[in-house]
């Protein structure tokens, strides 16, 4: 050019040449049959109505398209022109003006990259066979393979259309100025040549040996300037080979069709997700490595998720997408989106739950990219079920979301979408966790685990792609590569798996006691769609033992009842209120073998509550009486359970030395069933009190019973109360609840008058009532009608007019025990003569037990010595001859 012009004028006229006249003009934009520009050699800037394509400084470029014409409607031309003056190639040299990472004079036919910068173009990207062009985005992928898993002939012109169709860079249509056209991406996949086959291959990090690892083929092993297979062999070859290799690594992304690679595991395991590539939450987004590893599925799997080209498609745009800054949920990792309708989310990776889905990012062009406002963010805590995905996709196409964690598909429309399945599909407001899909493995970073009240916004991947490899430095160089996890085969078949089943259980008796048996039924129901096999229920019963069933194969819809039913004897030491669970767990698969992934609903439980009376019991008793004097006991009883008791029999032992008969009773009772003197000189209480109903509140029984006249100060009767009881039906009989209560025996200090038997006798006005009772708790010889208590006939009776030793003996004891009731003497007053030193009788407690053990001897020559001085030492006492206070 003569730079003595400036600006440059430039006129461009093009005609197309049809079969039959007229010819028609290209219709250009903003002009009618020619174009009209100008450039400025100072700035390297074009300008003029018609330049329709990006501009700025140094940008050499300028597209027009045509409104059709000879009856071919789809006759476009579009006008480039490279200006290279020094100053504008200086410029261009660092200018991207499409935005795709790579420089404009890198684009240029005739220019390129000089890596080296030794004058020699490296890599000429805009001549063929590149092709770049600096007004239109250009991707580079150089994809190897292993031999066994080259990809399907059109599988990577799929993805190349898909990325030439992006409604990336906005004209103005030349038809129709309102109107808006897009162009696409050229996508660049050089399909390469085939690496050493390695079945497992090593992603994350260098592996031990060489060809093992995805560094190995790429940069070779150890790794060189030329070796491995990045680049072509004639690049390899090259003596410039470094810089040619260098130089491609500014613009090629590089991966592999692998059969499979070792995961995250350790020690390290093959993994059979169908491919893996670079991203990084943190940081610059993207990387410039990915593979494709479907060489371990099985081809089932494949079929029914659109046969191999369309997963190897698939997959690849899926893992180039990563590459590309692309999270599984646009801009981040949030996946399943049902408002997210992009290749890159699980849901739709594959065509396997929508099969006329297009292989596709997703757009705000096409309908796709809702859910970037607050308008439109799908809110789980408040979801309008009126307003769908808030989109119409073009070309229509489907969602997937979850409802309870099972996935489900409907139309991506604004139309109404039942995000809970209840209640109807017009609800307002209303909580869902609907990216919850079960069958989404965890393990594959999926969506298998609740998360409820999250935001879920859409992303417009085409407007925000990363395209320049050189951007995460981390990334650029071999290494370890930071990554999401990817699908799996086992979770893609889950997501196709055709058999739900859904287990149901309840109990015959919601509640229970000790002994009752209960029954359990139990139902599975397939929810479809395809027939469910292999159903197997493990029930595990409240004491944690477990029982098996199986069942024949449902059908869509058909449900089975497990027999024999699983039954559960309770056992009668259950703790009342205990809450008996049984739990039983359905699994099965569907015809081809596929597992129920929805497994929520894959175990139930049925209770039942166990009610068990609980008694209680609480003795209490004077704790302090002289002798002889009545001791009051209060028995308090209650049934604190939720079970009745039946049965019920409440047992009082009183210690040897405490009398108890009706007729002294003076508490406010209820009276003992049966009083029984036992052998060792206790006597047992019994109370038969039938049953008590649950949460009784406390029963009393109050009694009295009376020690002996003979206790000595300090001794103490230890009385025990025990409560046998069963529960309401009878089965169980539960180990008595017990308490105690102690008294202390007292004194207070005698008179030291006692009186004499003849005294006694004479004087029946002093035989008061509560005298009577002392002595007859202290010696019931005298009751001759066995009525519990001492009559004035029975004493004036046992003070007759006898002279047998016997009676002179009995008229003196119960003289001295009339003394002791009168508190005359006590039972520990001392007492000493010669006949008391000979026998060893040191008080008056002493002598009346001799006396006592006397009265059982017959009288005759053996024992007349032995009941004459007995006799004396009484009537000494009674006249108070021998007795030391």
């Amino acid at each position: 050019m003569d730079t003595t012009h400036n600006p440059v004028d430039i006129h461009m006229s093009l005609w197309d040449r049809d079969i039959l006249p007229p010819d028609d003009p290209i219709q250009w934009v903003g002009q009618d049959n020619s174009l009209d520009l100008k450039f400025d050699l100072t700035t390297c800037v074009f300008t003029g109505s018609g330049l329709t394509g990006r501009q700025g400084a140094g940008a050499p470029t300028l597209a027009g398209e045509s409104e059709g014409g000879g009856g071919y409607p789809d006759n476009s031309a579009r006008g480039y022109f490279a200006i290279t003056t020094p100053s504008c190639l200086a410029m261009a040299n660092n200018t991207d003006s499409d935005g795709d990472g790579l420089m404009n004079a890198w684009e240029v036919p005739g220019l390129g990259l000089d890596q080296n910068a030794d004058g020699t173009v490296d890599l000429p990207l805009g001549d063929l066979p590149y092709g770049a062009v600096p007004y239109r985005k250009d991707l580079f992928v150089e994809a190897d393979y292993m031999a066994a898993v080259k990809p399907q002939d059109g599988a990577l012109a799929d993805v190349v259309k898909a990325f030439a169709d992006a409604p990336v860079d906005p004209y103005p249509d030349p038809s129709d100025a309102t109107k808006t056209k897009f162009r696409g991406v050229n996508l660049h996949v050089t399909e390469g040549e085939a690496v050493p086959t390695v079945n497992t291959l090593m992603w994350l990090s260098n592996g031990p040996a060489n060809d093992d690892d995805f560094n190995d083929l790429k940069s070779g092993s150890p790794p060189g300037p030329c070796t491995g297979f990045f680049g072509t062999a004639a690049d390899r070859s090259s003596p410039n080979c470094a810089n040619i290799l260098s130089a491609k690594r500014q613009a090629f992304r590089y991966m592999i069709f692998a059969i499979s690679f070792f995961g995250n595991s350790t020690p390290p395991t093959a993994s059979k997700a169908s491919g893996i590539a670079e991203w990084t939450p943190v940081g610059p987004q993207g990387g410039n490595d990915f593979i494709v590893t479907l060489g371990t599925w099985d081809s089932s799997t494949i079929e029914k998720i659109g046969a191999r080209r369309r997963s190897e498609a698939a997959t690849f745009m899926h893992e180039l997408g990563h590459t590309l800054s692309l999270g599984h949920g646009g801009n981040d990792a949030v996946n399943c989106k049902p408002n997210y309708l992009s290749v890159m989310n699980y849901t739709l990776q594959f065509a396997g739950r929508d099969p006329a889905r297009p292989l596709d990012y997703s757009s705000a062009a096409r309908g796709t990219a809702l859910g970037t406002t607050p308008a439109t963010v799908l809110n789980e805590t408040s979801l309008n079920e009126n307003n769908g995905v808030y989109g119409t996709p073009s070309p229509a196409r489907n969602t997937v979301y979850g409802v309870g964690g099972k996935l489900r598909v409907a139309p991506a429309t604004n139309g109404r979408i039942d995000w809970n399945e209840t209640g109807g599909n017009q609800e307002s407001a209303i909580p869902a966790d609907i990216n919850y899909i079960q069958s989404i493995l965890p393990d594959d970073g999926g969506c298998s685990r609740p998360s409820p009240g999250q935001s879920l916004g859409g992303f417009d991947d085409w407007a925000n792609i990363q395209y320049n490899p050189r951007l995460n430095v981390g990334f650029f160089a071999d290494g370890d590569r930071p990554h999401l996890p990817e699908m799996t085969e086992e979770t893609v078949r889950a997501m196709l798996q055709q058999a739900d089943l859904k287990i149901a259980k309840s109990a015959d008796e919601a509640d229970a006691t000790g002994g009752d048996t209960v029954h359990y039924t139990t139902t599975v129901t397939d929810l479809g769609p395809g027939t469910a096999t292999g159903i197997h229920v493990d029930d595990t019963l409240p004491d944690g033992s477990t029982q098996q069933r199986s069942l024949a194969d449902l059908a869509n819809g058909a449900t089975a009842t497990v027999t024999p039913a699983f039954t559960y004897l309770v056992p009668c030491n259950t703790a009342d209120g205990t809450v008996l669970t049984n739990r039983a767990t359905v699994t099965g698969s569907d015809t081809d073998g596929v597992p129920d992934p929805y497994t929520d609903d894959n175990t139930a439980r049925a209770t039942t509550t166990v009610h068990a009376p609980v008694l209680t019991v609480d003795k209490t008793a004077t704790a302090m009486v002289n002798a002889g004097q009545a001791i009051t006991y209060t028995l308090t009883y209650a049934n604190t359970g939720s079970g009745a008791a039946t049965g019920l029999t409440l047992t009082d032992t009183l210690p040897a030395g405490v009398y108890y008969s009706q007729a002294l009773d003076l508490g406010s009772g209820p009276r003992p069933s049966t009083v029984t003197l036992n052998n060792d000189g206790t006597r047992t209480l019994v109370w038969n009190l039938g049953s008590l109903p649950a949460h009784s509140g406390d029963r009393q029984i109050v009694f009295t019973a009376r020690p002996t006249l003979l206790a000595l100060a300090g001794t103490t009767y230890t009385d025990t109360v025990s409560v046998a009881y069963k529960n309401s039906g009878g089965a169980c009989t539960f180990a008595p609840v017990t308490d105690s209560a102690t008294t202390t025996i007292t004194v207070t200090p005698p008179s030291r008058d006692p009186l004499s038997q003849g005294f006694w006798k004479n004087h029946p006005q002093l035989w008061t009532a509560e005298f009577l009772a002392r002595v007859q708790a202290t010696d019931q010889r005298y009751d001759t009608d066995r009525s519990g208590s001492l009559s004035a006939a029975e004493v004036t009776a046992a003070f007759g007019d006898s002279t047998a030793p016997k009676s002179v003996l009995g008229k003196q004891l119960i003289a001295g025990y009339i003394n002791l009731a009168a508190r005359r003497i006590n039972a520990g007053t001392a007492i000493f003569s010669r006949t008391t030193q000979a026998l060893g009788l040191r008080n008056v407690r002493e002598a009346a037990i001799y006396a006592q053990d006397t009265l059982l001897l017959p009288v005759n020559s053996g024992t007349a010595q032995r009941y004459s001085r007995i006799i004396g030492i009484l009537d000494d006492i009674n006249a108070n001859r021998i007795e030391q206070y």
